[in-house]
């Protein structure tokens, strides 16, 4: 593994922890969400329940202006943690242009190394080239000088 992968697997790393943070954060908004919809749900029973009795009626509306206190602290709640949500997401998306990044220069190196390794291997190919060249060559003139040996001596 070349350090370009490890490189590579660390911004992949921290990107996952960057996604589970937001990923309980975002639980957090659910939970949040649900304990809202439950006073809604509590609300809209108790409301039910009063309208079937005068003594209801007269804890309803104490029973109602806590629920719309719990409300409103939960909807603070929701809003902080949504920012909370929103600053987590940048980071994800921070994280992940890391992980692209890393790939980029990791697929580079390797293509520069590709590059290196077949320059290398043409270089090699074209010293063997010349060398058969050469004894080809070397080899062509002296069954030239022995050929011309021949005729000349008078055979």
């Amino acid at each position: 593994m070349s350090q370009y992968d490890k490189l590579v697997r660390l911004k992949e790393f921290e990107l996952d922890e960057k996604r589970r943070d937001a990923g309980s954060i975002l639980s957090e908004i659910n939970r949040l969400t649900e304990k809202k919809q439950s006073l809604d749900v509590s609300l809209k029973q108790e409301k039910d329940i009063s309208s079937s009795s005068i003594e209801a009626l007269g804890q309803y509306s104490n029973f109602a202006s806590r629920v719309k206190k719990e409300r409103e602290i939960v909807d603070g709640a929701i809003a902080e943690v949504e920012k909370a949500y929103a600053e987590a997401n940048r980071l994800v998306n921070a994280a992940y242009q890391e992980v692209r990044k890393a790939e980029i220069i990791r697929d580079e190196a390797v293509k520069k190394e590709a590059e290196k390794r077949r320059r290398e291997q043409q270089m090699e190919m074209d010293e063997v080239a010349q060398n058969i060249h050469r004894r080809k060559n070397t080899n062509a003139c002296g069954i030239r000088r022995i050929y011309r040996g021949q005729h000349e001596g008078g055979f």
